[in-house]
């Protein structure tokens, strides 16, 4: 599967998974696959483009709890921001 064998070493392979991501039925059924991909890719964007390397990817809430980076990009996509 094309997901898997995704990197990101440059802007364009992130336009890609977020372009894939604009499928619903595709997002629904490849969420696990997607979520990996999506965290990948803030991670090598973080790090690599902007230099930061102090956070932890994923973030954790104060209650020890992983963020959900994918289903907080997708409210907040969906509510327009």
């Amino acid at each position: 599967m094309i997901i898997h064998a995704m990197g990101f070493h440059e802007f364009s392979h992130c336009k890609s998974l977020l372009d894939m991501m604009e499928d619903e039925e595709f997002l629904f059924k490849y969420k696990h696959e997607l979520e990996i991909k999506f965290e990948e890719m803030l991670t090598w964007f973080i790090n690599v483009k902007l230099g930061i390397t102090t956070r932890p990817i994923p973030p954790y809430a104060s209650n020890n709890r992983k963020v959900d980076l994918l289903g907080l990009y997708m409210v907040v996509k969906r509510d327009g921001g």
